[in-house]
């Protein structure tokens, strides 16, 4: 889309983009496939001095150790991380005796990954692959789905994963994943700024004017983040962040449809009690043994 028309400034398409868009409207481009941007995505993951990519180095250690002892299970299990990012969990389950197959959509993250498995040795396989396309059958111990991914999938999205994932795992096998709460969002509220860059930025190397809109859908228990990148000569992009919040009773009801036996949960995935007022739910699932 471009905002100037016979060299004018259309403002009808200004306006457009400012409008709220309908429930899960997605990208016309795959950010996670764009060279700068994952780039940047990756450089978000690696910075341990903020939460914005992955969790703290020490959060995901104490996570790892907490979550290997409550599973219990013998050296070799299998284990699948699906949105591994640049291998940070994958590693470290692999320190614990996992066999450990990681799966992201960024190229950049995976082969920053296979790098970091072969200096240390480690035999962990990494795929670039949309975790949607994943087509296993009882062939893993453990599925993880860290850092609130399930959140951030449309409904119809996240059903087709969760079928998926059911039919990857072993009978008997167990699925750990977090969610967003209602109080994750508690600082949010429908708002638009924009500012301009003039140097490099997350989203474009060259000069531009980002929109970011914050909207909320009420009724679905949804948010979203969108950003609109308006370029020197009038050429617009958009970015759907889409993050779906969760109660207690929700979380239960979806394993429930997806015939998992939720096993535990808690504010985190190291074990805190869960409060009404986390902002995380953190659980383990198990596919039944029939």
């Amino acid at each position: 889309m471009n905002l100037i028309n016979n060299g004018k400034l259309d403002f009808s398409q200004l306006e457009s983009i400012t409008k709220k868009p309908k429930l899960f409207t997605r990208d016309k481009v795959n950010f996670w496939q764009d060279p700068y941007i994952s780039e940047h995505i990756l450089y978000a993951h690696l910075d341990d001095d903020s939460d914005e990519g992955s969790r703290k180095y020490e959060t995901i250690i104490k996570s790892v150790l907490w979550l290997s002892e409550y599973m219990d299970l013998p050296k070799g299990a299998r284990l699948l991380d699906l949105g591994c990012g640049p291998g940070l969990y994958s590693e470290h389950f692999h320190g614990q005796g996992f066999k450990v197959t990681g799966i992201d959509f960024s190229q950049n993250s995976i082969d920053y990954a296979k790098e970091e498995a072969k200096a240390s040795q480690y035999d962990i396989e990494y795929l670039c692959q949309n975790y949607l396309e994943i087509d296993y059958s009882n062939e893993f111990d453990v599925i993880t789905l860290i850092y609130g991914d399930l959140c951030v999938l449309s409904h119809q999205e996240r059903d087709l994963l969760l079928t998926k994932v059911r039919k990857a795992l072993k009978p008997g096998g167990y699925l750990i994943f977090d969610l967003f709460t209602k109080q994750y969002f508690n600082k949010g509220h429908e708002n638009q700024s924009w500012y301009l860059s003039r140097e490099e930025g997350f989203w474009k190397e060259d000069e531009h004017l980002l929109l970011h809109e914050h909207f909320k859908y009420k009724k679905e228990k949804v948010r979203l983040e969108k950003y609109t990148l308006i370029m020197s000569d009038g050429e617009m992009q958009s970015y759907h962040i889409w993050k779906h919040y969760f109660s207690l009773k929700r979380a239960k009801e979806m394993l429930h449809e997806h015939q998992f036996i939720l096993r535990d949960f808690w504010s985190d995935l190291c074990g805190t009690p869960y409060k009404i007022e986390s902002s995380w739910i953190g659980m383990i699932a198990q596919k039944p043994l029939k």
